[in-house]
């Protein structure tokens, strides 16, 4: 006869929901659960190279153009105010060109093998989009990296949709994917209310259930990811202590307009180098893109609770641009923010026309605006201030450029830099200047310009190889891709600066979701109207000779806007026009 043996009996505490407290903006924090990471001396000295290079380079266009200005010992406040802005607005040109040059360098990270598995929630964030691909496309991926690894996946459909009718949908096709995936973990939570928008979904899940995974994988409802991306940052995470987030480089997907290759062809041959230049500068201080990308979820709640900004939207209350903002929280914390181009089969769609990328663009100029007042917060890493600053000047930019032109065509016929051009638009000729500095300047300022795509061209030619049959193609589709760019680049500039307009002026945008559909060429000529009385108005002032020449280009594409923006909502999904070379999506 044996004896039964009683145990005691152990009581195990609950765990508790995790706090995600505001962060504050007037005194520094450091999270004590972080381990530290270190950044290696050759980063360090990339970055610094990559820095202070545009610098060099933009201070020595000053003197040069100083010099040119001052030949008859005079120098006139347009010229000064010409110089000033032209070298502020070519330090970020020259940055995209260093970067683009280091991504030349760029190798993929050995391989590592996780010795122990994360459990990681996969969030799908929701706004009224259509839900059967959303959720079929998340749904999908939760299939592929079931069994896989040793991590464990769950998925997890964050709703913030008003209609009631989206929401039936939502639960339909959740219901759906679960008959179709039985055994997958598939939830779905609506809130009633969408208090502070994306970023407040995510938070609201972070307190609720964030205590259950180790990392949270956070999608766009256009998010579309590979298993196999997803296991290299869940790996990379588990093996890396001090990560307390890594940050992939989406590429946009092919669609089936125009407008849509066009920027899925830029993000694969241009974009993707860019990335991994990017991503070699910035080391461990690297940024946030609010999607594809893996999160330490108490890294998280511990240090990136975004409180509202004093003051009324669009300068204060919601930080909608949330994602900059929390990877400089997250790297001031002690946690490291790392970008992985290795994990490359992560992709997101863009809006389907010009009007609908413009509408989604003054969401993220008026996000972005607030990253100025950021700036100064106190313990931020530097490399994350010059994020936020990055952000701003994506819209700012615009503006500079905007002064760029007004100052030239101020400066009008008979001043002494622009009548070469007038006498030869093409090939100016400056009195008092060597031909030979010339010549040197204007390769040098075009090749700046063109720098990054000649730059991503070279990459992707060297990824993908040569093959003859599909060079030709290729070649016609960079060309295609350049003057459609070239054209729509003055309307984009008077869409930016409006946006920023709007927002200094405090016209709030909120959240809108996507604007899908095409919309006809009269609704066109409303929505590009602005476009087009500048564009009428400068043709005028060069036919009276008020204004140089050589702005005829730009007056000629702005009148022409309506008509670019209704020929790149064209459907294009079965040529072969602007596919990267082995490309498929």
């Amino acid at each position: 006869m044996t004896a039964a043996i009683r145990l005691p009996l152990v009581k195990t505490e609950p765990i508790q929901p995790l706090a995600m407290p505001d962060q504050s903006f007037r005194s520094p924090f450091t999270d004590p659960a972080a381990t530290g990471i270190r950044l290696p001396r050759s980063v360090k000295a990339l970055r610094l190279a990559v820095l202070t290079m545009p610098l060099c380079v933009t201070l020595a266009l000053a003197w040069i153009g100083l010099g040119w200005f001052t030949v008859d010992g005079h120098l006139a406040a347009t010229e000064a105010a010409l110089v000033a802005v032209t070298v502020f607005a070519f330090y970020w040109v020259v940055l995209s060109v260093a970067t683009a040059a280091l991504g030349l360098f760029w190798r993929p990270r050995p391989k590592v093998q996780a010795l122990h598995g994360l459990s990681v929630a996969i969030l799908l964030p929701m706004y009224g989009e259509p839900a059967a691909a959303t959720i079929g496309n998340a749904a999908s991926l939760l299939a592929a990296l079931s069994g896989k690894g040793r991590h464990r996946f769950s998925l997890h459909v964050l709703s913030d949709s008003r209609d009631t009718a989206a929401a039936r949908d939502e639960l339909a096709w959740i219901s759906a994917a679960r008959l179709t995936h039985p055994g997958l973990a598939l939830q779905y939570r609506r809130r009633t209310t969408n208090t502070d928008y994306k970023s407040g979904n995510i938070r609201d899940w972070v307190t609720s259930r964030g205590h259950d995974h180790d990392a949270m994988l956070i999608l766009d409802a256009d998010s579309v990811m590979a298993a196999a991306s997803v296991l290299l940052m869940a790996d990379r995470m588990a093996v890396e202590p001090g990560l307390g987030l890594i940050q992939t480089v989406p590429r946009v997907l092919g669609g089936h307009t125009l407008w849509q290759r066009m920027q899925s062809f830029a993000s694969e041959v241009y974009g993707t180098n860019l990335g991994r230049g990017f991503a070699l500068w910035t080391g461990v201080e690297g940024n946030f893109l609010g999607h594809n990308a893996l999160v330490r979820t108490r890294a998280f709640a511990a240090s990136a609770g975004l409180p509202h900004l004093p003051g009324r939207a669009p300068r204060g209350g919601v930080i909608l641009s949330h994602d900059f903002v929390e990877a400089a929280l997250i790297r001031r914390a002690g946690w490291g923010v790392r970008m992985l181009p290795e994990a490359s089969e992560s992709y997101e769609d863009t809006p389907e026309t010009l009007p609908g990328y413009l509408r989604r663009d003054r969401r993220w100029c008026q996000g972005n605006m607030q990253h100025l007042r950021l700036l100064t917060v106190p313990g931020l890493h530097l490399v994350s201030r010059f994020h936020l600053l990055q952000g701003a000047m994506a819209y700012l930019a615009s503006v500079w450029w905007l002064a760029l032109l007004a100052l030239w065509a101020l400066s009008g016929p008979g001043n002494a830099f622009y009548d070469p051009f007038l006498a030869n638009p093409l090939m100016p000729i400056w009195p008092d200047v060597p031909p030979v500095s010339q010549a040197a300047l204007s390769v040098t300022v075009g090749l700046m310009l063109l720098g990054p795509k000649l730059l991503g061209i070279a990459a992707h030619l060297r990824d993908r190889g040569l093959p003859l049959r599909q060079l030709p193609g290729f070649g016609a589709s960079v060309l295609v891709e350049v003057v459609l760019s070239v054209l729509l680049a003055p309307a984009l500039m008077v869409h930016q600066v409006r946006a920023v307009l709007r927002t200094l002026a405090g016209f709030d945008g909120g959240w809108m979701p996507h604007l899908t559909g095409r919309p006809g060429l009269g609704t066109l000529l409303r929505f590009h109207g602005t476009e087009s009385a500048l564009g009428a108005a400068l043709l005028c002032l060069c036919a009276l000779g008020r204004v140089d020449l050589w702005l005829l280009p730009v007056a000629g594409s702005l009148c022409l806007t309506s008509f670019i923006s209704w020929l790149v909502q064209r459907d294009v999904r079965s040529g072969w026009l602007l596919r990267p070379i082995g490309g498929s999506r």
